[in-house]
């Protein structure tokens, strides 16, 4: 019988995800600029077959791998003990025991003591942050009634509707406390692992290789 610890692998022995979080914003511009980049690489392909074509057609490959990396790529990846916060070319890896606090603004934040980890993919628009600063701002400089009507509307709101925002936020509290609760009581908290971050090799590796391609192109 395949324990709970083998469930929760694949074949090759990596960890499975068990949440994965989209980004809530750049996924229609992102794939909009990824079309556009393929469709010029297929039309300098089959048309234009010069110098010019060819830096045409490197530059847009480039220009893609800047799209992916910056509006698809961010998103965040939650696995049995930790949690895979994808930035642009640099990934947190925080485990969820290790997590004390979790907060939505621009972007996604993980704390752990003093110290923030973000996703960049997740996080409320600046315009519903300045919506969200107006209404505090207001709530402190009114009357009692005011505040209570204030609080009224935005439990009703809440009950209406759950942003995905407030949904990434609330389903990695549970994972949280749900990864706290099955802990060993007699395990030392010297045996979780530290959080950190790394570099994303292959996207790195991609974007240099593209960009000095096309500076070569430039010397053609």
């Amino acid at each position: 019988m395949a324990t709970s610890s083998s469930l929760s692998r694949d074949s090759a022995g990596r960890p499975r995800p068990i949440e994965r979080f989209k980004p809530t914003s750049g996924i229609l511009t992102g794939y909009a600029g990824l079309a556009l980049v393929s469709a010029t690489v297929v039309y300098v392909a089959f048309s234009v077959h010069t110098v010019t074509g060819l830096r045409i057609a490197l530059a847009a490959v480039f220009l893609g791998l800047v799209v992916w990396v910056t509006q698809l790529r961010p998103r965040a990846t939650v696995y049995p003990e930790h949690v895979v916060l994808k930035n642009s070319v640099r990934d947190a890896h925080v485990p969820l025991e290790a997590v004390d606090e979790i907060s939505i603004g621009q972007t996604l934040n993980l704390w752990v003591g003093d110290q923030r980890y973000i996703c960049i993919g997740i996080g409320n628009s600046v315009r519903a942050e300045i919506k969200s600063h107006r209404k505090r701002e207001q709530t402190v400089g009114s009357s009692r009634m005011s505040e209570l009507s204030l609080r009224a509307e935005r439990a009703n709101n809440d009950e209406r509707a759950m942003s995905y925002q407030t949904f990434v936020q609330t389903r990695l509290e549970e994972l949280v406390d749900a990864t706290r609760r099955q802990r060993d009581p007699k395990a030392s908290a010297a045996t979780v692992a530290e959080p950190g971050y790394r570099i994303a090799r292959l996207e790195v590796a991609a974007l240099a290789v593209s960009a000095l391609a096309f500076l070569a192109s430039l010397l053609l």
